[in-house]
């Protein structure tokens, strides 16, 4: 409790400063968020605003997408195919010829990706 006084006692005082810090990603945000704004405004008083074509177009793929996974999968099939039956006339060295195809194989792709 405070004891009643005449004389004014001076408060403890504390030495605050406010961090000031730049953040460029921060600021990049705000700027594109106000420019967009901006377009959407413009677009309404013109009376050519739709809404979500902004977002409908950011989602629709570009280009058709190559498939090379069913290549593969008919390769890997026709090496295990041909190296179980090659195996069962031939003995293991039809397992050697598949294996250094197969090896061979992984090779030339990885090159190919380099």
């Amino acid at each position: 409790m405070k004891i009643p006084s005449l004389i004014r006692i001076p408060n403890h005082q504390r030495f605050y400063i406010k961090p000031r810090h730049y953040d460029p990603v921060k600021e990049d945000v705000e700027n594109r968020e106000r420019l967009i704004i901006a377009e959407i405004n413009a677009e309404k008083k013109k009376g050519t605003y739709v809404p979500g074509t902004r977002i409908s177009s950011s989602f629709k793929r570009t280009g058709a997408k190559k498939d090379d996974g069913s290549i593969l999968r008919l390769l890997i099939v026709i090496l295990l195919f041909g190296g179980t039956t090659g195996y069962m006339f031939y003995g293991p060295i039809a397992l050697y010829i598949t294996i250094g195809i197969l090896v061979a194989f992984i090779m030339v792709k990885k090159m190919k990706q380099s």
